[in-house]
């Protein structure tokens, strides 16, 4: 069995996939694979990543959907379909990796045994396709003192506690997961356009007996504005954004929490979760409140409503107004 494959979602990537393949194909560890999904792009990102079949020597497999989905997480579905390696590890076309990254979180993984390794650090660089340096960043929200691996909890009271305060960072490529326990638990990335990380995060941690949390950085993490997230967009449109993916992430959660006992039994802390996923997008949505009028935005949340059945958040919204009036008889 190949020990990991590393999957890569492309879409207009050519300025910088290159500088990601090669940080790839210098690695120290060498039996990996690597999984190229093209998400319809309209560059040439496809040639650029093509141009390496030969240098990769049978490891790279690229795949282009027949129509574009306008998030990450579907061409990360559908690489995980095809992948054979033990571990799966997920990198963002513009970023890229240091030369022992690979080498390192297999380790960790394998002395461990671990489900999930979660790393809290990174390097950061500017938009330049060969850096010229590398800023250290630490998500941990903790203070560490000793910097050793040490597993987190396995109360999913206690997990759900710290994902609520933040202390978990959402981006995939901070995680380096056993594929069979992936497959195992149906964990996969919810159709959503932002905040989909978020979603797949927290099902790890519900899910993962043994995550492993390291203090080591492995990844590069570019600054690039013309990302997903940092992309400019009209207020109806980033409104439109966050408004469907609201009902997407929402509707990925209900269906998970529905497969446990624990959220079945809790329903607080169900509503606590869903709560907590809806105020980060209306939060978002409230960035250009202020730009678009009542009118706007009611067509807005009248055309992503019409376009979908959400149970969860129809219950959620109907609760809300009921506990609204409710306040205001008082």
């Amino acid at each position: 069995m190949i020990k990991v494959s590393v999957i890569i979602p492309v879409f207009n990537a050519e300025k910088y996939l290159g500088v990601c393949l090669e940080s790839i194909l210098i690695q120290t560890l060498k039996d990996f694979e690597v999984i190229v999904v093209d998400d319809c792009s309209t560059d040439n990102s496809v040639a650029v990543a093509e141009s390496f079949l030969e240098k990769f020597g049978g490891r790279l497999k690229i795949f282009s959907l027949s129509e574009n989905t306008g998030t990450p997480g579907l061409p990360r579905n559908v690489a995980l379909n095809y992948a054979g390696g033990k571990y799966i590890f997920f990198a963002d076309s513009d970023d890229f990796i240091i030369n022992s990254t690979l080498e390192g979180l297999f380790n960790y993984a394998e002395n461990f045994s671990a489900d999930v390794v979660y790393t809290d650090t990174c390097f950061k660089c500017g938009e330049e396709i060969v850096p010229k340096s590398l800023e250290f960043v630490s998500y941990a929200k903790e203070k560490i003192f000793d910097g050793k691996p040490y597993f987190e909890t396995e109360i999913l009271n206690e997990r759900i506690e710290k994902f609520l305060r933040f202390e978990f960072e959402w981006t995939p490529w901070l995680k380096f997961s056993r594929r069979d326990f992936l497959i195992g638990n149906d964990i996969t990335f919810s159709e959503a356009k932002t905040s989909e990380d978020g979603v797949w995060t927290f099902e790890l941690l519900c899910t993962a007996k043994k995550f492993l949390h390291i203090h080591e950085p492995f990844y590069v993490l570019r600054t690039n504005k013309n990302s997903i997230t940092r992309r400019k967009r009209l207020p109806e449109d980033w409104a439109a954004l966050h408004t469907s993916s609201l009902i997407k992430n929402i509707d990925s959660l209900a269906k998970f929490m529905n497969r446990f006992d624990f959220f079945q039994k809790n329903s607080s802390v169900r509503m606590t979760i869903l709560d907590y996923f809806i105020s980060k997008h209306l939060a978002q949505i409230s960035l250009v409140g202020n730009t678009l009028n009542t009118r706007e935005l009611y067509e807005v949340f009248l055309r992503e409503f019409s376009n979908s059945n959400s149970p969860a958040l129809n219950a959620y919204l109907f609760l809300l107004t009921k506990l609204y009036q409710n306040e205001m008889r008082k």
